[in-house]
């Protein structure tokens, strides 16, 4: 790298001993909040705690602005708290780079951190080790330092920002995992928050690197979208009130553009055409980010549809391996259980039991998966592990032949009860209006003369819609837009059965073939469990049956003879049956995002049909302003409030929940890529 000539600043000192920089007319830090603040800002709005434990790979940090080294000193402190912590574990090591254009003589960083006592200890490991810097020395360029036995290095380049960025080489997927976004306040120091800066940080950024910064400036905000980060503004308890973080997610010179989302201005209103768990999650989270919510059901009342079950298990679909659809599954479960709590905490309670699920080895091919399970142990012991029948029977209060695997967190809860406490809780927002009995028969794309994205034609007359989220069950699959996406529909009836002396203590969920619940809670739903369900592709009736009443039964009879001796249902203990349409899509994944925009797919990526990796970046071509929440099958209790957290980040600009991968895995136009990849289409 060419010499930069060093400058040391002209500081002054405040009677607490805080430098006050001359030539920009600000403090470094603020001695009564500085600590506070930074720890906030950098350390917290990277979640720099957490990556220290988690993270499998050096953790690179990289900030814009030494100054007197305080946020380094707080990772240091970080890192020796996660030590405390985790005193078994193999921490990460972390690399930190820090440009500084005007560095602190060796006397000046000595007086500036006198006046932070509680990092004493740290401050001591840095001046040890800080060179002797002075306006004489002509030739100095950067200077490294090694910390806690070389678990922790630091990098000062001296040098302009940008220039001393740019100056350093990047992978392929990046170099720096998170940024501090430090110096003095854009009013004090234009030059340095540049384009050219941002540039330089979108290089060099790895995928899902966080960032974070004190400033809420506009323009500096669109900088970092403009590379390609998601950003958020936080409250702040300090002075400032806000600050700003943000993801790496959407790289504008990715190779594999199909997966780039379109950016959107947030909305003032959306609406959303669905009455089940998914409409409500979404409308919870979407008001929650401050839009106005219209949810249109064609019901006269929420929850008809698949979401209006008795009773339904909540718990995470996981293979032996981590796969793709069990990543998905053991986040949207954990999501769904914060979110479902949340609603409760909050005074909108409904029925629920987080009472765990057995998944019962009842044939031999599950007695090996189980012990596959146990072998592999891809996933903790928190989220499932491997019981015998003893420890079963414990888990379940009844007596168990037969072991499996069990899922401590898991539980169920009442849906139709859940939906409508949801939709209250978005109602607490005053965001939110629901219209009943709006049957819609046609959506399309308004008139030049309106200013309304989108016209609904319904039973009710035209209705207008600025931006329109479609969440309806199998039953709205045929409408024109939505069926261009590969949706079906599945038949499946639920049986509700009445308790006796020898099944009402039940104490967990039961999965064989089928499930089995214990006995809820609910006041219109009491002394019942559920048994189910069937499985009807070729059925598109909601007619419950007697026959699928007999499957039920005859399945519990199957895979748990036992059990089902004991309790010994007959068709009479039958108090009510269910029959409805389950949503699905062919890879078992929900789609949430906007609808792709099926010819232009065909037309800007050609060439994947002849090389799957052929690089393109440019963006998912889209219809614009109207997006998709659906195909939840069997298991919208699970994965709805984590698809609404998508749906919501899509429309508001936010950081994705998920990773890049994920993403694209939940992606509506994932079937239009593989169709031309595979020369469907």
């Amino acid at each position: 790298m060419k010499n930069f000539i060093t400058t040391t600043p002209k500081l002054s000192f405040r009677q607490d001993g805080s430098p006050f920089s001359e030539q920009y007319n600000d403090f470094y830090f603020d001695s009564e909040s500085g600590y506070q603040q930074s720890e906030q800002v950098f350390i917290d709005g990277n979640n720099i705690p957490a990556k220290i434990v988690t993270e499998k790979k050096t953790l690179t940090i990289a900030e814009t602005g030494f100054g007197t080294g305080l946020n380094f000193l707080l990772t240091l402190q970080a890192y020796q708290k996660a030590q405390h912590q985790n005193p078994n574990k193999n921490l990460t090591h972390i690399t930190f780079i820090s440009v500084e254009k005007y560095p602190l003589s060796k006397a000046q960083l000595t007086t500036s951190l006198n006046a932070l006592p509680e990092l004493n200890e740290f401050s001591q490991l840095l001046l040890e080790q800080y060179p002797d810097i002075n306006n004489s020395t002509n030739n100095v360029s950067q200077f490294t330092a090694s910390f806690f036995d070389g678990k922790v290095s630091l990098t000062l380049i001296i040098n302009d920002a940008t220039q001393a960025l740019s100056s350093l080489k990047s992978g392929k997927n990046g170099l720096v995992d998170a940024w501090y976004l430090d110096g003095f306040s854009p009013a004090k120091n234009p030059d340095m928050w540049s384009k050219e800066l941002f540039e330089q940080i979108g290089r060099l950024s790895t995928p899902q690197a966080s960032i974070a910064t004190f400033t809420v400036a506009g323009f500096v905000k669109r900088h970092m979208q403009d590379v390609g980060f998601r950003t958020q503004k936080q409250t702040y308890i300090g002075s400032k009130q806000e600050i700003m973080t943000g993801v790496f997610q959407q790289d504008p010179h990715t190779t594999k553009g199909y997966q780039l989302r379109p950016r959107i201005t947030k909305p003032q209103h959306v609406s959303i055409i669905g009455g089940g768990i998914a409409s409500a999650c979404a409308a919870l989270a979407l008001t929650t980010q401050g839009i106005k919510v219209t949810l249109y059901c064609k019901d006269n009342a929420l929850a008809q549809g698949g979401s209006s079950n008795a009773i339904g298990a909540l718990y995470p679909l996981l293979h032996q391996q981590a796969d793709d659809i069990s990543l998905f599954y053991q986040q949207a479960f954990w999501r769904a259980r914060e979110v479902y709590n949340q609603v409760i905490d909050e005074g909108f309670t409904f029925p629920h039991q987080w009472c765990g699920l057995l998944e019962v080895s009842y044939k031999e091919s599950l007695v090996k998966r189980q012990q596959k399970f146990a072998e592999l142990n891809t996933w903790p012991t928190e989220l499932i592990h491997s019981i015998d029948s003893q420890q079963a029977s414990a888990h379940a209060n009844v007596t168990l032949k037969q072991g499996g695997l069990f899922m401590p967190k898991a539980g169920w809860l009442a849906p139709q009860l859940a939906v409508q406490q949801v939709i209250n809780a978005a109602k607490a927002t005053n965001r939110l209006r629901i219209e009943t009995n709006v049957q819609v028969k046609e959506i399309r794309r308004s008139t030049e003369d309106t200013q309304a994205s989108w016209s609904l034609t319904t039973n009710k007359g035209e209705i207008n819609a600025d931006v329109l989220v479609v969440c309806g069950g199998a039953e709205i699959i045929n409408l024109e837009w939505i069926n261009q996406l590969p949706f079906s529909s599945v038949q499946g009836q639920v049986s509700s059965m009445k308790t006796n002396e020898q099944i009402k203590d039940l104490s967990t969920v039961i999965c064989h073939k089928g499930y089995l619940t214990p006995r809820t809670n609910a006041s219109q739903n009491g002394n019942i469990h559920c048994i189910g369900a069937t499985f009807n592709k070729h059925s598109k009736s909601t007619q419950a049956t007697s026959e699928d009443d007999d499957f039920n039964l005859h399945m519990l009879e199957k895979c748990l003879p036992d059990l089902a001796k004991k309790v010994n249902w007959k068709k009479e203990d039958v108090t009510r049956s269910k029959a409805r349409l389950r949503c699905m899509t062919p890879d078992h994944m929900p789609m949430v995002g906007a609808m792709p925009n099926i010819q232009k797919h065909i037309d800007a990526y050609p060439h994947l049909a002849k090389d799957k990796n052929w690089k393109y970046n440019q963006a998912a071509p889209t219809i614009k302003n109207l997006y998709v929440m659906m195909g939840f099958g069997a298991r919208g209790l699970c994965s709805a409030p984590l698809s609404a957290d998508i749906l919501a980040a899509d429309l508001c600009g936010t950081p994705y929940p998920v990773e890049n991968d994920m993403l694209f895995n939940l992606s509506p136009n994932r079937f239009v890529i593989r169709d031309i990849i595979r020369r469907k289409i």
